[in-house]
């Protein structure tokens, strides 16, 4: 009976066991406040992809510029530029700027459309002149404005541009271009020092000499009608130097004067003359025309009675006057004999100095 009830004990123990089981760790389900859904992540939501925006192309070419930070600079005027030039490194430009400003070329420059400068440092004429002649040229402003119209192209030219051709054309003349060395070389011997410097109208380039016009540097008969080499001459070369007339020439006609029996004349700094004509003393006053021609006006004289050596003394001489007193003169000066020539579209005078 006992073997029984041990062995009846013992199936009661192990169906008991089977239905509690035990575990080192809480099960889920022993615990009564953990809800097993909440244990489980929820799905994410799918992102979503944007469609790309379909854009119809133009045709053209998109450029992504980059973005400017600061003061820029604005371009200004030649004057402007050359002088802004001038302050910020060794080359000077001030017998130029003259030259511009006298001959009034500074204004007309800048009211171009376009147009390229070939600009002189003051080195380059130094060079090119005595200082006497530097003074002599800013006194005439034909010479001047001829000068720098050389000096003057009527468009716009960076160097690389100019590189394209043999001759480029002035307001004056033709300019040699050679290429040596990836460098131009103007006229032969002409070096650009500080090339595309940009204005409001074009641009400009620092050269290292000045361009004289062929018809200045070089005169022959040609040129003058002198039969003699001669070159332009400011009035300044002639002030306090007492000058008579040897010869009038008009056309084919030919009138030649002794030194007792001519016009002399001088000319003062104060645009004053004075002088002689056969026995009377003479005294009047005279300009510059804006072209720089010499304009003698008509003065007064003495009134004493005259009897020249013969009747063809005192016409002749009279043709003299009536020249001086009626053409706009170009004045010109000749290393050959030393002489000076008043000259205009009818003939000219040949003076020399007493």
């Amino acid at each position: 009976m006992r073997k029984y009830l041990f062995a009846y004990i013992l199936i009661i123990s192990l169906i008991l066991g089977c239905s509690n089981p035990t575990d080192a760790n809480e099960s889920v389900s022993d615990n009564p406040n953990l809800n097993p859904i909440d244990n489980i992540e929820p799905t994410p939501e799918p992102t979503e992809v944007p469609t790309p925006i379909q854009k119809e192309s133009s045709g053209e070419m998109k450029y992504n510029h980059p973005k400017i930070i600061g003061d820029v600079d604005e371009v200004g005027n030649l004057i402007d530029e050359i002088e802004k030039l001038s302050s910020g490194s060794k080359l000077k430009f001030s017998i130029f700027l003259k030259a511009l400003e006298i001959t009034g070329m500074d204004q007309e420059i800048i009211s171009l459309d376009e147009m390229t400068l070939l600009v002189p440092t003051d080195e380059a004429f130094n060079s090119k002149f005595k200082l006497e002649e530097i003074s002599n040229l800013i006194s005439d402003k034909i010479l001047l404005s001829n000068i720098i119209n050389s000096h003057l192209l009527p468009y716009k030219f960076k160097e690389k541009n100019m590189k394209k051709f043999s001759h480029l054309d002035t307001f004056s003349e033709s300019l040699d271009i050679d290429i040596i060395n990836k460098k131009i070389i103007i006229n032969e011997n002409i070096n650009i020092l500080s090339p595309d410097n940009e204005v409001s109208n074009g641009f400009f380039h620092v050269i290292n000499s000045v361009i004289i016009p062929l018809d200045i540097e070089s005169r022959d008969q040609s040129d003058n009608n002198l039969g003699v080499s001669a070159e332009i001459i400011p009035i300044s070369e002639l002030v306090e130097k007492d000058l008579f007339v040897e010869s009038l020439i008009k056309g084919s006609d030919v009138y030649n004067f002794s030194a007792d029996f001519t016009l002399n004349i001088q000319f003062n700094e104060d645009g004053n003359y004075s002088g002689k004509f056969l026995c009377n003393q003479i005294f009047g006053t005279y300009t510059l025309s804006e072209e720089g021609y010499l304009l003698i006006n008509q003065g007064a004289s003495t009134k004493m009675f005259c009897i020249p050596p013969d009747n063809d003394i005192e016409l002749n001489t009279q043709e003299i006057w009536e020249f001086i007193l009626n053409e706009n003169i170009e004045i010109l000066a000749s290393n050959e004999d030393g002489k000076v020539y008043f000259k205009s579209i009818d003939g000219y005078l040949i003076l020399q100095e007493n």
